[in-house]
This record gives C-alpha cells, sequence and structure tokens, in this order.
C-alpha cells in the first residue's frame, strides 16, 4: 500500500495554511475502500484505522503518529460486517463483526504485534450487529436481525462472552433491504449509533423503531423511556454527543437539509419528533453523507465540533462554544470527493480526520488530514 501526500486548500485560509491529505493506495488498484473509525494504539504513538472493503470485507491499517502507512491486515472471510465503531477494552483493540455463515457476533482483538486479529469471543444469541459501544464499564451491541422488525441492545458481561441484558424495540414493518444495504455498503449509510449518558443513567440508541429511524432513550434495565422519532425513514438526528446534566449536542437531517442543535436540552423521558429540536440549518451542507461530532480541546477550553461533506466536495469543520455559540469554521479540500469518516485528538491536540476519498476517478481510497493545534487556535477569535 502506497501513500500519496495531496495538499487539500481550505477555503478563504492563506496557502501556507493549507493541510495535507495522505491518501492510502491500494497497490492492486481495483478494490474500494470505507473507513469506519479510527483510534490511538494502547501500545504506541501510532493509529490504527477500521475499514471495509469489497463489501463487508474488512481491513485494519496502521499509521504512525506523522500519518505514515506502517502496515495492513485483511481479515480472513471468516470474519464480515466490521460495526464502525473500534473499541478500546482493558487496554486492548477490539471489533465487533459477523460471522458469515452464523450471522452471530464475533469479537476479535488486535495484535498490533504480529499483524492479525485473534477470535475470542461469540456471542450466538446476537445476529446481525450494526454498532457497539464500550462506556468504560460495559459493552453494549446493537442488531437488527433480518425478518425479525425489531433491534434489539445487549448488554454484554465483563468477561465478553455473553449477554447479561438485552432490550428489544418494535419496527412494525420489514426492513430488510435497508439493512442488507447498509451491511454490504450497497447503498446509503444508515447512521447507527449507541452512546451512554456520562451519568450512565440513560442508553442512547438511533435506529428504526416504530415506523420510522429514531433515537430511543433506554434505562439501565434496557427498558424505553422515551424517543425522538424521525419524519419516517428519510429525516431525524444522524449524530449526537451526549453533555452530561440532560444536554447534547446534535446534527439531523430534514428535508434534505442538514441542521446543527451544538447545544440543546432534552427530557430523555419525553416522546417527541426530532424536527422540533430548534437547529441551525446550511443549505451547502450534504444530508446524504455522514456527520461526524465530538468534544475537542482548544487553549484548555472544551469545545463541540462537528465535521461534514459540503454539495461541493468540501469538508467543513464548525466548533462551537460552551453556549452553542459558533466560533470558528474552517474548510478542508476542493474538487476532490471527499466524505467525512471519524475523528479524533491526538495528545498533540491536533485534529485527525479519517475519510474516504477518490482521485481521478478511481476507487475509493481511505485517507487522513491532520489539522494542526495550531490552525484550531487560528480559528478562534
Amino acid at each position: 500500500m502506497a501513500v500519496l501526500w495531496i495538499v487539500v486548500g481550505c477555503k478563504k485560509d492563506p496557502v501556507d495554511s493549507f493541510p495535507y491529505m495522505k491518501i492510502y493506495d491500494e497497490k492492486e488498484g481495483n478494490k474500494s475502500f470505507l473507513p469506519l473509525s479510527i483510534v490511538k494504539s494502547p501500545v504506541d504513538n501510532g493509529y490504527v484505522i477500521l475499514s471495509s472493503f469489497e463489501g463487508w470485507k474488512i481491513q485494519i491499517t496502521k499509521i504512525d503518529n506523522e500519518g505514515g502507512f506502517l502496515w495492513n491486515y485483511e481479515l480472513p472471510d471468516a470474519y464480515v460486517n466490521a460495526v464502525p465503531s473500534l473499541l478500546i477494552i482493558n487496554n486492548e483493540l477490539v471489533i465487533v463483526c459477523m460471522d458469515p455463515v452464523g450471522l452471530y457476533t464475533q469479537l476479535l482483538r488486535i495484535d498490533e504485534t504480529n499483524h492479525t486479529v485473534i477470535d475470542f469471543s461469540s456471542i450466538e444469541e446476537v445476529l446481525y450487529p450494526t454498532y457497539a459501544h464500550f462506556d468504560g464499564q460495559s459493552l453494549y451491541i446493537q442488531n437488527c436481525p433480518l425478518q425479525s422488525q425489531m433491534m434489539g441492545v445487549h448488554r454484554v458481561n465483563q468477561a465478553l462472552d455473553t449477554v447479561e441484558k438485552s432490550g428489544y424495540l418494535n419496527i412494525f414493518t420489514n426492513v430488510d433491504d435497508k439493512v442488507l444495504d447498509h451491511l454490504t455498503n450497497d447503498g446509503k449509510k444508515i447512521p447507527f449509533f449507541l452512546q451512554t449518558t456520562p451519568e450512565k443513567d440513560f442508553v442512547i440508541m438511533n435506529g428504526f423503531y416504530n415506523y420510522s429511524f429514531s433515537t430511543v432513550f433506554l434505562n439501565n434495565n434496557l427498558e424505553f423511556e422515551g424517543v425522538l422519532n424521525g419524519a419516517g425513514f428519510d429525516g431525524g438526528i444522524c449524530a449526537l454527543q451526549p453533555l452530561g446534566a440532560s444536554t447534547f449536542s446534535i446534527a439531523r437531517t430534514s428535508n434534505h437539509n442538514l441542521f446543527y442543535a451544538p447545544k440543546v436540552i432534552l427530557d430523555p423521558t419525553q416522546i417527541e419528533m426530532a424536527t422540533s429540536i430548534v437547529a441551525q440549518g446550511n443549505s451547502e451542507l450534504d444530508d446524504e453523507k455522514t456527520v461526524v461530532v465530538k468534544e475537542v480541546t482548544i487553549k484548555g477550553v472544551t469545545y463541540e465540533a462537528f465535521i461534514s461533506s459540503t454539495r461541493s466536495n468540501q469538508l467543513l469543520l464548525c466548533i462551537y462554544n460552551e453556549n452553542g455559540i459558533l466560533v470558528g469554521k474552517k474548510y478542508i479540500g476542493k474538487n476532490i470527493p471527499m466524505v467525512p469518516c471519524d475523528f479524533l485528538q491526538t495528545p498533540e491536540k491536533d485534529i485527525l480526520l479519517v475519510l474516504q476519498t477518490k482521485i481521478l476517478g478511481s476507487f475509493n481510497r481511505i485517507a487522513t488530514v491532520n489539522i494542526t493545534k495550531l490552525e484550531l487556535e487560528e480559528m478562534l477569535p
């Protein structure tokens, strides 16, 4: 795998602030990749990228702290459908994926020393996993078994080998085609997610529920408490960051537009429409592409960072302060198709973004962009 270096211009930024996009080119040239998640390695100062390719096959890529390629590994065909969240559990990297024959959930440990994975757990009662979340204490797995017209949320025991608690939500209609297209990357990616509030009093599930794509709040017994209903299957919340004290940062879609609510107070026990959340729309943003929302620290102050795609093939980074006020924004790229997939803040306080890109009409590739600490500081007033 070769690394291509490309300067990606930032609209309205001086030339010397252009960040470099590093594209990890596949030497065989005929594989299409979709990055799913990036995390810092727990064993050194590098980073590990989890990706899918050729549908639901799985690859992991290791890069150094400057984005240089170190190694990659294509998992055997016995493991497919990695959920888009690479987890760190007990200081080890864990992939949650699926057996292609039994369709049940498998847990794999990444062995960074030997550039391989170790299959250490099979959870046969959880079919068709769609997301996983580890809150520092418990592992939660979301799934949507075909033909069931239900979504499940499962809390796994500390040994990571069996389910200790499950909750189910009725969809009341068949969504099998949507789920299969999502799992095999043959259509629109569905913004499934699981989160827990900082107080760990609610589990938040984004998925199908009651004839719509909705955000459901569950208690610690994984019982229904409240919901933000989407507008059928074409609108609803697409990204969410719990801030604590019933406060959230949210991105939602409606009528083919993307809206941001960087600070909103919600009652998790209410039944409401997601469109009732007061939010700011931006017509230049592409509501069909992934949105990533996370907390970042700049000059010792916590902000909310939103990264999304524009309709003109750029990325837009927006920074909001604790009052939900936009304090800085940065355009990344120009005339190069880019889709944000995940990002993290490095120990140096840079933002390391992993994205999917395409150069000169080639197959989709994995790429990273590093936005430095200085560039972030210069975004602020």
